[in-house]
């Protein structure tokens, strides 16, 4: 039986993503600004902004996102260690964590909890993100 042109129509027609969506949280938001600068340079959709921890994991769900640049220190009780840990055990996104907190105990937390997840010190540039982003995609596939 072929189809009628009233049945295909009332089909939904589903957007195609050409940008692969990143969520950046940071709390400090000139730093996030700069995050968001870096990450559209190199094609990455920005859907979200968020300052803490509770926010990033919602986030992280809600906006079905590809990637996460993920600070540390954050505002609120809940580092970005922890946050990173929780949106893991819902999804497996592919995480880099940026901070200026890269000492030895920090980094050694960061791979007993997630291990070989990238880690960039602050400040940040387009090439260290990109490579990181190709190397937490390499981690995740």
């Amino acid at each position: 039986m072929a189809l009628s042109s009233q049945s295909t129509a009332a089909r939904p027609v589903r957007p195609t993503r050409h940008s692969p969506r990143v969520l950046i949280v940071e709390d400090e938001l000139l730093v996030a600004w700069h995050l968001e600068s870096l990450a559209r340079e190199q094609k990455f959709e920005v859907c979200g902004l968020v300052p803490d921890g509770d926010g990033a994991i919602e986030q992280a769900a809600d906006l079905d996102v590809d990637l996460v640049l993920m600070d540390i220190r954050l505002a609120g009780r809940m580092d970005g260690i922890e946050a990173a840990r929780r949106i893991r055990e819902q999804r497996d996104t592919p995480i880099v964590f940026i901070t200026a907190h890269g000492d030895a105990a920090t980094r050694a937390r960061i791979e007993r909890v997630l291990p070989g997840t990238p880690v960039l010190s602050k400040p940040i540039t387009g090439e260290r993100l990109k490579e990181a982003i190709a190397a937490a995609n390499k981690k995740a596939s």
